[in-house]
């Protein structure tokens, strides 16, 4: 038998020093005369963890669509009896006044910003100066980026991975 104990801690799942020394304890690994091992790097490597965003005391933007965020949600399982499994969300940072579109499919999202745009548009006078998305497809689009482009919109798109960037949408 081998006498290794950093072999014997893979081969038991890279179980605990403790977890070995109550093994030997009890004779399940006669083999072994001592039970301390080398620092594991998988054993390191699996229990890092992401840190944790912290809450910031953010400030809402001054002027009404200074900032508006955006985010797509579905498929929904279920769909609606227009065949409906998308929606996605336009809400902006400064009144935090929301306006949800029903999509059949994420394609559809470019044609609900021109609709929303116009009508908040007109609604406040003002023009839509930033918008905050995911990397999601549905907002990389070409079309989409000229789009904002033309109208003076600057595309914002948050981290991969890191849905606190967008939190705004993410509630």
């Amino acid at each position: 038998m081998n006498e290794n104990p950093n072999l014997w801690h893979r081969r038991l799942g890279h179980m605990s020093e403790k977890g070995m020394r109550i093994m030997h304890s009890n004779g399940k690994l006669p083999s072994l005369r001592s039970i301390e091992f080398d620092m594991c790097e998988d054993c390191i490597l699996r229990k890092q963890k992401r840190v944790s965003f912290q809450r910031s005391g953010r400030i809402p933007k001054k002027e009404r669509l200074e900032l508006v965020h955006s985010d797509v949600w579905g498929p929904i399982i279920v769909s609606s009896i227009g065949g409906k499994r998308y929606f996605v969300t336009f809400i902006d940072d400064h009144s935090r006044k929301l306006r949800t579109y029903f999509l059949k499919n994420k394609s559809e999202v470019f044609e609900a910003f021109k609709i929303w745009k116009v009508i908040v548009e007109n609604e406040t006078g003002l023009k839509i100066k930033k918008l905050r998305s995911n990397n999601g497809g549905e907002y990389e689009d070409t079309i989409f980026n000229t789009f904002c482009y033309e109208h003076g919109i600057k595309m914002e798109r948050t981290v991969p991975g890191t849905p606190q960037h967008n939190g705004v949408a993410k509630r």
